[in-house]
């Protein structure tokens, strides 16, 4: 299999992980990526894969296809960078969210660009707004709207996507935040990439809770030791304890066996 991404516009290596093109870049790409989308006004799209979503993926063709049609698929969690690791074909580091904040923020205040927050409970949005604001002066954040629009089948409906859009290009930003959760929120910017004007559109789960709460959701030794999804099942343990222990396990199993069966990925 081809290991370039697809995308011409944003050419870089990549590694399947269980059908999931997985990217291969570093924080400096990564940045260079998104100055050269905002100052060219070209679409940049970003998503990213932790076991959870690449375990659904791989049983799930429509969300696979979703995931892979982004720009970029960063590596969220260290049981994808793991994967890479075995499969040969080994990605810089781990690159979630909350890795990120001082890029994803730091950069839009240091270039004078407008961030848009969209997503997260009622409420959940503005107090993480607050927050960015005072961690990194001059930040111009372009407005915040919750997330809670889906209806009872788990879509948005079509009325009520293009009132959100109309609203999210009114404020004319430069880079969106959407946390709707998987995989509504890949739906979202898959269905309506080409009708919102932000140059970049980035997927976020539940992080403007972690922006909401503070700064360093994750302490510096979890991050050191790695060990990020004990501390996200000690503080969590009735909602998370199933994700990480029997389906990561899955998760793992399925990861050894296709090394096993397949090989490494192939370099390109």
């Amino acid at each position: 299999m081809d290991q370039r991404w697809p995308h011409d516009r944003w050419p870089h290596d990549t590694v399947d992980v269980l059908g999931v093109r997985v990217s291969r870049i570093d924080v400096a790409r990564l940045r260079s990526f998104v100055a050269a989308a905002v100052k060219e006004r070209t679409k940049l799209t970003i998503t990213f894969a932790n076991p959870d979503y690449v375990r659904k993926a791989q049983r799930d063709p429509v969300l696979r296809d979703l995931m892979n049609g982004f720009d970029l698929n960063l590596p969220d969690g260290w049981g994808v960078v793991l994967a890479a690791k075995i499969f040969g074909r080994p990605v810089p580091g781990r690159m979630a969210n909350d890795d990120l904040t001082d890029d994803l923020f730091g950069q839009p205040a240091e270039e004078g660009w407008r961030v848009f927050l969209f997503g997260n409970a009622p409420g959940v949005a503005e107090q993480a707004a607050e927050n960015v604001r005072k961690w990194y002066p001059g930040l111009a954040v372009a407005g915040t709207l919750h997330g809670h629009w889906a209806d009872e089948h788990g879509r948005l409906p079509a009325e009520t996507a293009e009132r959100l859009v109309a609203e999210i290009n009114d404020a004319a930003p430069d880079i969106l935040h959407v946390g709707l959760g998987t995989p509504l929120q890949q739906r979202f910017v898959a269905e309506y990439r080409d009708r919102l004007t932000a140059p970049v559109i980035l997927t976020c789960g539940a992080y403007f809770e972690h922006l909401a709460e503070r700064r360093d959701y994750y302490p510096a030794w979890v991050l050191k030791l790695r060990v990020g999804f004990l501390y996200r099942l000690a503080r969590e343990p009735r909602r998370l304890w199933r994700r990480y222990t029997i389906e990561l396990g899955s998760y793992l199993g399925r990861v050894v066996l296709h090394r096993i069966r397949h090989g490494k990925n192939p370099a390109v």
